[in-house]
């Protein structure tokens, strides 16, 4: 099996911990559940139990067919061979606006910030987010000001959504086992969490701001805006980008926004996590 799969994977076995991520999800019959990463479709078989509809996405065309083939006579499932991030979510979600929207998936790990990004930006309104990650992955997108591992991806997260419940996974919980430890994290939409315009902005400052990430703010601003407007604003242009706090992004964005169209586009972002 292992080498008949394009795509390294490693796949998710330890019946314990699906069953908690079944647990984490609260589902019912009227949730339409999206899973990233069909794999051999040890979770999408208990999906499909508790859920109303499943879309279940897998790149690997052999564990595409073999899944498939598996679940063929499941009424509630759509199965796509596709790449997860290139496809539109709101065409494909549409017909069923009168469920509630969950993600339930072990991501794959090497894809994970591309994949919150889509998340994040996607118009769909998530209930819940329910995924398995990278324990590494998770600290950085819960990494606080002035922790050396905080990047953009954690002022977005971090403003859309809140991180509610979390369950460790030990490495052998996996086939063939990985190098890293993993969590599941149940996550929800923040009530007052800024648009997905100002998130988009925000995403494009931080992603250019960043690059530069031990240079202060006001160095890094002048071709957008003069600093002394920054700080009529109250906003510390002393300060390095990582040292900035989640509110302190959103009046920097707005300001030089303002001022000047950042023209970065949101969806071309590259990750800074490898």
């Amino acid at each position: 099996m292992h080498e008949t799969v394009k795509q390294s994977q490693n796949f998710l076995m330890n019946t314990g911990v699906l069953e908690k991520i079944i647990e984490f999800s609260d589902l019912t019959k009227d949730d339409c559940v999206v899973e990233i990463g069909t794999g051999r479709g040890n979770l999408t078989k208990r999906l499909v139990l508790y859920s109303g509809e499943v879309f279940t996405f897998e790149i690997d065309p052999i564990l595409y067919q073999k899944t498939r083939k598996e679940l063929s006579l499941q009424s509630n499932i759509h199965f796509f061979n596709q790449d997860f991030l290139k496809v539109d979510l709101l065409q494909i979600l549409t017909p069923y606006s009168n469920y509630s929207f969950k993600v339930v998936a072990n991501i794959p790990y090497h894809i994970s910030t591309a994949i919150l990004f889509k998340l994040i930006q996607s118009p769909i309104p998530w209930e819940m987010l329910v995924l398995m990650v990278q324990k590494e992955f998770y600290q950085k997108i819960m990494a606080q000001p002035g922790e050396k591992r905080r990047v953009p991806l954690s002022v977005i997260f971090q403003m859309r959504y809140q991180v509610k419940q979390r369950f460790e996974v030990s490495r052998g919980s996996f086939r063939p086992m990985p190098r890293v430890d993993s969590v599941i994290l149940k996550c929800f939409p923040r009530p007052c969490s800024p648009n997905i315009v100002t998130l988009n902005q925000v995403a494009n400052l931080t992603q250019i701001l960043f690059q530069q990430k031990r240079k202060k703010i006001s160095n890094l601003i002048r071709p957008f805006i003069e600093p002394e407007i920054i700080q009529i604003a109250d906003i510390p242009i002393t300060k390095r980008p990582e040292d900035l706090t989640n509110i302190e992004w959103l009046k920097l964005s707005e300001v030089i926004n303002k001022s000047r169209e950042i023209e970065t586009s949101f969806s071309t972002y590259k990750t800074h996590f490898r």
